[in-house]
């Protein structure tokens, strides 16, 4: 295998296309450069295309006031999983068979007919819901330059949770905070607008009765985001009050995975969103407070389970560790706020 001594004079050169170099040396055994710029967003990403073509990463941070670039060797994430072509497939196929038998069982009191048009319905929603989530994901990663998996859903419990989401892998780390933030936010905020779109068709779905005749049936109800009771107001019929089909719970778990998945805590999107503008130390407490709260809402167990997953993590910063979020991102924050406060549904309110 080659070494960086090998390719020293190869990789001095690129570095010098992009950057001015004052100084070489090697630290802890790791080629590094020092440059002059400290504006570095675009060249880095031009540096990061080029050195990778030859085997090589590049890592940017800060050294006593100075830039200074890293070079690595790159290697292959170890995912023997990831070699079966086929497994997202079996994967999408069980989950939308076991989501179908979700929406058939749920619609229970519909005639036979309109039982399997409310199945297709509600399956239609929840995998849109969720594989669209999972494409903005990947249509940004490929955007940013990052090679990203085709989505593995993840089959669920029929009348309980017919999915637990889906997921996509990186092949490749990320190159800045930018593509960090990018790449955590465009998955929710698809999920979030298909799932408004699902919540009018729920509303078109529903059976419209009257308030004192649903008191008198028995009927489940789930606590209500925000954004559904606003959503209500513009729906509402004077004496009448909607009963939901299937489709009204695919909309509502919409909104339940999409403001899960905001909550910044490393698993989850909103980790890479709030990490692109925090310290290490700083994302670690935020995550700790967002456990905490997510306990305190209701949601104990799920609190648990991240908090387990979290133990031994190592945090994965950009690449480029100099260059801070775009301004416009950084303003964007605003609506990842309002998805997640108009998307939660605290359980304790319940």
């Amino acid at each position: 295998m080659e070494t960086y001594y090998d390719k020293l004079d190869e990789i001095k050169l690129i570095v010098e296309k992009y950057f001015t170099v004052e100084d070489v040396f090697y630290d802890a055994g790791i080629l590094t450069f020092i440059v002059s710029e400290r504006e570095i967003k675009e060249n880095f990403r031009r540096l990061y295309r080029d050195l990778r073509q030859h085997g090589f990463l590049p890592n940017a941070r800060w050294r006593e006031g100075r830039v200074a670039i890293r070079i690595f060797r790159y290697q292959e994430p170890i995912t023997p999983f990831l070699k079966s072509k086929r497994l997202p497939l079996y994967l999408f196929t069980a989950t939308l068979g076991i989501v179908a038998v979700d929406g058939f069982l749920r619609s229970w009191r519909m005639g036979l007919v309109d039982r399997i048009l409310e199945a297709l319905l509600y399956t239609a929603s929840i995998m849109l819901i969720i594989g669209l989530h999972e494409f903005g994901h990947i249509i940004s990663a490929k955007k940013s330059g990052v090679e990203a998996s085709p989505p593995y859903f993840i089959p669920g419990i029929p009348l309980y949770l017919p999915t637990f989401g889906a997921v996509i892998f990186q092949k490749e780390p990320i190159i800045n905070r930018d593509d960090m933030f990018d790449m955590g936010f465009s998955g929710p905020l698809v999920s979030f607008l298909v799932s408004i779109a699902v919540t009018i068709l729920a509303f078109h779905r529903a059976v419209w009765i009257p308030e004192a005749e649903l008191a008198k049936m028995e009927v489940v109800t789930l606590p209500s985001p925000l954004l559904l009771g606003l959503m209500y107001s513009l729906f509402q019929r004077p004496g009448i009050v909607p009963l939901f089909t299937s489709v009204g719970f695919a909309a509502w778990l919409g909104f339940l995975v999409t403001a899960l998945n905001l909550f910044p805590i490393w698993q989850l999107d909103g980790g890479k969103i709030f990490r692109s503008i925090l310290t290490t130390r700083q994302y670690r407490i935020v995550s700790y407070v967002s456990l905490a709260i997510l306990a305190i809402a209701g949601y104990f167990l799920f609190a648990l389970l991240l908090l387990l997953m979290m133990s031994g993590a190592r945090d994965i910063p950009p690449l480029d560790e100099v260059s801070p979020l775009s301004r416009r991102r950084k303003m964007a924050f605003a609506a990842v706020f309002s998805v997640l406060i108009l998307s939660f549904t605290p359980w304790f309110a319940f």
